[in-house]
């Protein structure tokens, strides 16, 4: 699990009062409210900076899976091209073993 879906799934306890009971599981299904919904957006704002649009999440699917993937594309869409180029040129300087280190610590 990466850390944005241990993340969504933490906001989303918080918000709802109970954890999903799987990857699958709608946010209202689950027992979650308007107010709880304005309450994980809010936690998802302040942990990543990013505002998550509803027609994604409800078109997508307001899952934690679903959730997750908005967080990631809007972390993405948001990203400075700069930064971007720049985090490319990092891991170009990596050998294999250094990545495979990286990847091992995000799991």
């Amino acid at each position: 699990m990466s850390g944005i879906e241990e993340t969504v799934l933490r906001l989303w306890t918080e918000s709802v009062g109970a954890a999903p009971a799987g990857p699958g599981v709608d946010f209202f299904e689950a027992g979650g409210t308007s107010l709880a919904l304005v309450q994980f957006l809010a936690g998802v704002q302040d942990a990543y900076g990013v505002e998550l649009p509803l027609d994604r999440l409800f078109t997508g699917g307001f899952t934690p899976a679903g959730a997750s993937a908005a967080v990631e594309q809007a972390l993405v869409e948001s990203a400075d091209v700069a930064e971007l180029e720049a985090l490319e040129a990092e891991l170009d300087g990596l050998s294999d073993e250094e990545i495979r280190a990286l990847l091992a610590e995000g799991t």
